[in-house]
């Protein structure tokens, strides 16, 4: 073989080294990132939730977990079933996490009025706010025991009792856990019966929380009817891929099938948000 011919080889085998090296280099780095990210995107969430899990921990699952899916979507849809699955797996933990807090808010401010009628009864006792907010973390059960327990802890180290309960209001940021602070603060500014500002407050809490009740029972229908819309295009998908796979297969495989799937998903998805926005009332 003569010499010329040697220089497209070369020049193939030096680029295909530069163009791997680029990309190890490059997915190293985004890996890098994602891994940051996601740790400490997790690890505020389940502080916030009081989640005893180890965030290295879970980031590792996730990753097996996407590694898995997209083989999975990869071997049973083609490409698109495995780029599908490894998103949806992808923001699952965030989903999930946020599922947890959002519950856990949800308890808190419905076991607020107990909370806010023991503080009252506590100060009608003689006690000082500090020591009536103590009585709370030690009887009310969880979580708003825990929150009052950190708001105390704050407190104890040398913070203001505003400032610690404003940092509360940030984790369970809720109307109610605002107009609580702002009572004890304007309270303890300008003077008054905090007892009756509490008792009153937790009063008007409960009757919130039973037009909260009736609605979200009115709005039952709606919110199911919003599941069956998004889910039913799903299971008559998946009727007629097991029914016709050839047919289907036009879906995952072709370019035009791909648009489709965007096209179904994004008009899904506006129809599931439209009826969220219809059936959720704010009280």
């Amino acid at each position: 073989m003569n010499g010329p011919a040697w220089i497209p080889l070369f020049s193939s085998l030096v680029a295909g080294v530069l163009l791997c090296l680029l990309s190890y280099r490059y997915l190293v780095d985004g890996a890098r990132i994602y891994r940051e990210s996601f740790l400490q995107r997790v690890e505020g969430d389940l502080k916030d939730a009081f989640i005893l899990l180890d965030p290295r921990l879970l980031f590792v699952i996730h990753v097996a977990a996407m590694a898995v899916a997209t083989l999975l979507g990869w071997a049973l849809f083609g490409i698109v079933g495995g780029v599908g699955l490894l998103l949806l797996v992808a923001a699952v933990p965030r989903s999930l996490l946020g599922i947890l807090r959002r519950k856990r808010m949800d308890l808190f401010v419905y076991q607020l009025p107990d909370a806010l009628s023991a503080i009252a009864s506590s100060l009608r006792a003689g006690t000082n706010l500090a020591r009536a907010l103590e009585q709370v973390a030690e009887q009310q059960p969880r979580p708003t025991s825990q929150e009052f327990s950190v708001v105390l802890s704050e407190y104890k180290v040398g913070q203001r009792l505003e400032d610690a309960l404003h940092r509360m209001h940030r984790r369970i940021p809720r109307t109610e856990v605002e107009l609580m602070n702002s009572a004890i603060a304007i309270s303890r500014a300008v003077g008054g019966n905090l007892a009756d500002t509490l008792e009153t407050l937790a009063a008007t809490l409960r009757e919130k929380a039973q037009i909260e009740g009736k609605i979200d029972a009115l709005t039952a229908m709606g919110r199911m009817q919003g599941w069956v819309v998004g889910l039913l295009p799903i299971g008559v998908g998946a009727m007629l891929f097991g029914r016709e796979p050839e047919a289907m297969a036009a879906l995952f495989d072709e370019p035009v099938g791909w648009a489709v799937l965007v096209v179904v998903g994004i008009m899904m998805y506006l129809a599931f948000l439209m009826i969220r926005k219809i059936v959720n009332i704010d009280v």
